[in-house]
């Protein structure tokens, strides 16, 4: 018996998002997140409110070039996925390179 190769199917989600240079500068405010990007700093404070309790996140993060920030929406602004993000071009190119292997 011969055996199939199989991956699993890339996903075909998009999100918007930036990929970090030494100068980008970001500033970004919403009624509960400040952030702000400046020499590959990126510093996030967000502050909730509930029924009994109050949070305040506040995170820094030491960026390299080419790292990718995700805008989640215009209330939560941007964060640095866990995983790994390519484009849409470099994701064709690596499927493009096992096309004939399966």
């Amino acid at each position: 018996m011969e055996h199939i190769r199989y991956i699993k199917k890339p996903s075909l989600t998009m999100y918007p998002g930036i990929c970090v240079k030494s100068d980008t500068v970001l500033a970004f405010r919403s009624k509960t997140t400040e952030q702000t990007l400046e020499n590959l700093v990126f510093h996030s404070v967000t502050r909730l409110k509930g029924e009994n309790y109050d949070s305040t996140y506040d995170t820094t993060i030491y960026l390299k070039e080419g790292d990718i920030l995700i805008y989640e929406d215009e209330e939560q602004g941007y964060f640095k996925p866990a995983e790994r993000l390519v484009t849409i071009k470099e994701a064709a190119e690596e499927l493009e390179c096992i096309k004939d292997l399966g």
